[in-house]
């Protein structure tokens, strides 16, 4: 499996999204364990590597 990589970026745009909270919890954890610079910036990199790796079946 490909290994999740944190980069920072920018060009952000917000838009409004729900987002279950025991998932925005463990969120929230990740970015205190690991001293990421923002919320934002881990939903961003995590997203992008689901979008990059994701299969869809038939």
């Amino acid at each position: 499996m490909k290994k999740f990589v944190i980069r920072k970026r920018g060009n952000y745009v917000q838009r409004t999204c729900r987002i279950e909270e025991e998932i925005l919890d463990k969120i929230d954890q990740i970015v205190l364990d690991y001293n990421l610079q923002s919320a934002n910036s881990f939903i961003n990199d995590a997203l992008r590597f689901a979008i990059e790796n994701m299969k869809i079946e038939e």
